[in-house]
């Protein structure tokens, strides 16, 4: 026998053995069902623990089915950071057409505003996304009423939607943080899926985002409504979850049927309409009396001032910028002194203007050519000091980077201006 016909035959041999040692392993179909209904087979068990066991509410019936709304009332004399609720229906609601340029906010009233804040499946948004709880606050009478509708499962939301719809229809104001971004155009969306009129869109909306950026950005790390809510109103939350967990909260929800974990984001949303609420008296107090609000820092006079300016509102502005010039950093001092100094110049206290300009001139590094330029103009049009005026634009041209060309330009043309005007007046 050859190596070829050896190895063949061993080949045959090994496939013969596999066979039947597979064969033999084999289960029966008798093995295999009882293996099937073995009783110490274990399954993952969930207890379900419906929300509402957890959390007081209703469950309404609606033409589109059964919806979970939870409800809490809040007293007058509730305090959610520096004010009551009473104390806000006293403060005047005429900044709000100011800061966002609205003129429909003139007839801003607290009491035919909805606070509306959403917590959903996704913090990206689009057409996959749902908003499982959408919380609503509003003010009936002396009280503020909380109402959140929950969706405790996906073939809720219909009927969800018809109840904020139906409340919607009571009100004139919509009252968000981010929410003309995010929740309004979610709910909106959602709203167009299940075949929903929205009056959303039209109702005006004052998302406090922007009036907060207005005031405080650069007084705190950012201006989140959580950040705000620490830092400006000094409130802390209890036992809160981030906001980034909730979505994976409420698909835990949906799979175990336990509320005993989701029901903590009936008081992360709650907590955020009560914010907003403290928040959007904070706003309207800050701007109608600043000294009332008593703002901490000097960013914020530094804002509100440059925001009275913008209004034209000049006896407001020029003690905020005097305030913030006091309790503000060496590195916010230079651009406070050139607001201060130019509502000084426009209101004719030219003097006090130009002590500014020349307390500038002293910091060891100028930020910019600012002093020198105004200088420049002072010495020019008031003192008809045209070489001193000359020396104050030389400085400002040295100051300049060469890539401002239009700044230059007209600097050259000032410098060949006040030239002219020397030597004419040498003439004389």
């Amino acid at each position: 026998m050859n190596l070829k016909e050896r190895l063949r035959q061993l080949s045959s041999g090994s496939k013969i053995s596999t066979i039947s040692i597979e064969e033999e392993r084999r289960p029966t179909l008798q093995e295999r069902l009882e293996r099937l209904l073995r009783s110490e087979k274990m399954y993952q068990k969930f207890e379900r623990v419906p929300i509402e066991t957890l959390i007081p509410g209703e469950i309404i019936a609606t033409s589109e089915g059964m919806a979970f709304r939870s409800e809490e009332v809040f007293s007058p004399h509730y305090r959610h950071g520096e004010m009551t609720l009473a104390e806000i229906h006293e403060i005047p609601t005429y900044p709000a057409h100011l800061l966002l340029k609205d003129e429909r906010f003139k007839e801003l009233d607290f009491r035919k505003a909805l606070f509306l804040d959403t917590e959903t499946t996704g913090l990206s948004g689009g057409t996959g996304t749902f908003a499982f709880m959408v919380g609503m606050g509003f003010f009936r009478g002396d009280r503020f009423t909380i109402q959140q509708l929950f969706m405790r499962d996906y073939s809720e939301e219909k009927a969800a939607l018809q109840l904020l719809q139906e409340t919607l229809e009571s009100f004139d104001f919509l009252v968000t943080f981010n929410g003309r971004l995010y929740d309004v155009p979610l709910l909106e969306t959602r709203m167009i899926l299940s075949r929903k009129r929205s009056k959303l869109r039209e109702m005006p909306n004052f998302d406090l985002l922007y009036p907060s950026r207005k005031i405080w950005r650069g007084a705190y790390e950012n201006c989140r409504l959580v950040t705000l809510e620490s830092r400006l109103l000094g409130i802390e939350r209890e036992d809160d979850i981030p906001s980034e967990w909730i979505p994976s909260l409420y698909f835990d929800y949906l799979q175990t049927g336990d509320g005993r974990k989701i029901h903590r984001v009936f008081y992360h949303n709650r907590m955020d309409i009560l914010t907003m609420v403290g928040l959007v008296g904070r706003i309207h107090l800050v701007y109608h009396d600043p000294r009332a609000a008593q703002p901490r820092r000097g960013v914020e006079h530094f804002s509100l001032g440059r925001l009275f300016w913008d209004h034209g509102e000049r006896e407001k502005a020029i003690p905020c910028f005097e305030i913030a010039l006091k309790r503000c950093d060496d590195e916010m001092a230079w651009e406070v002194m050139k607001w201060l100094s130019m509502a000084f110049k426009k209101v004719g206290q030219t003097e006090r203007a130009r002590s500014l300009w020349e307390e500038m001139l002293t910091w060891p590094h100028p930020k910019d050519e600012h002093p020198y330029i105004e200088l420049a103009k002072y010495y020019e049009h008031r003192e008809r000091a045209f070489e001193k005026a000359l020396f104050y634009v030389d400085r400002a041209l040295a100051l300049i980077p060469s890539y401002r060309e239009k700044e230059i330009r007209l600097l050259q043309e000032r410098k060949q201006r006040l030239m002219q005007k020397k030597a004419h007046h040498e003439a004389r």
